[in-house]
């Protein structure tokens, strides 16, 4: 496990925020860093986590509910947004950038404080409102500043997500993982630590060599250099 003294200063500053029980944060910067990974782990180890996902497709039902038929009737099923509030749970929410209308208008409302929310079943009557500890994380590839005013007030604790957590670093095998660190961390011409988990699994079946021409070709230069300068600064291994 990794510790505090060996985590990047984007991931501190998370874990600093979290531990002074912050419970509305927004999470950005490029893809591959690990951002939703960490809205659904860096919480109690008991608390339920519920993950949404904006698209230009998405519906109001994946966050209240909808009506669905059960045999002669109609029942209310209701959201993941409903359901993170009834368990107190942790609810993360990614590509917020790309929430707009109705949408929008609904996360607004799941994502106010605690003492102005609301909601209520449209079968039963009942008023929900969130259980303690209920938290929410937002992750985009974007800026903040993309994001509408009402939302971005909601979510003053903001921290640019721009190198990859050294934990999902050190899941890949060791060969990986200096060429990992160097290439996620980049400023431009980036590679996630998705591709690296692809490599690796390419990688085991047909090596390494045609892994990198089928999943990293753009990047091969870089991944030698990033293993020539770990073999000089550890002749040893």
């Amino acid at each position: 496990m990794t510790t505090a003294h060996t985590l990047p200063q984007c991931w501190q500053d998370l874990a600093d925020l979290l531990a002074a029980g912050i419970d509305r944060a927004l999470l950005y910067g490029p893809p591959g860093t690990g951002k939703t990974y960490a809205g659904l782990t860096m919480k109690p180890t008991t608390q339920p986590a519920y993950r949404l996902i904006c698209t230009d497709e998405m519906s109001t039902a994946e966050i209240s509910g909808l009506w669905q038929p059960t045999g002669d009737h109609f029942t209310y099923l209701e959201g993941l947004a409903v359901q993170a509030w009834r368990t107190g749970a942790r609810l993360v929410i990614d590509e917020i950038n790309r929430a707009n209308g109705d949408i929008l208008s609904l996360l607004l409302a799941f994502t106010d404080t605690v003492a102005s929310s609301s909601w209520q079943n449209p079968q039963t009557g009942e008023i929900v409102t969130p259980a303690a500890g209920y938290s929410v994380i937002l992750t985009m590839n974007g800026q903040p500043d993309d994001l509408e005013p009402a939302l971005l007030d909601r979510f003053t604790a903001r921290v640019k997500i721009d190198e990859a957590h050294p934990d999902a670093i050190n899941q890949l095998p060791d060969y990986l993982r200096t060429a990992a660190r160097a290439l996620t961390a980049r400023e431009t011409d980036r590679a996630s630590v998705r591709a690296f988990q692809t490599l690796e699994q390419v990688a085991k079946v047909h090596g390494l060599e045609r892994a990198l021409e089928l999943i990293l070709p753009e990047h091969r230069d870089a991944f030698t250099d990033a293993l020539a300068v770990a073999a000089l600064e550890n002749p040893t291994q």
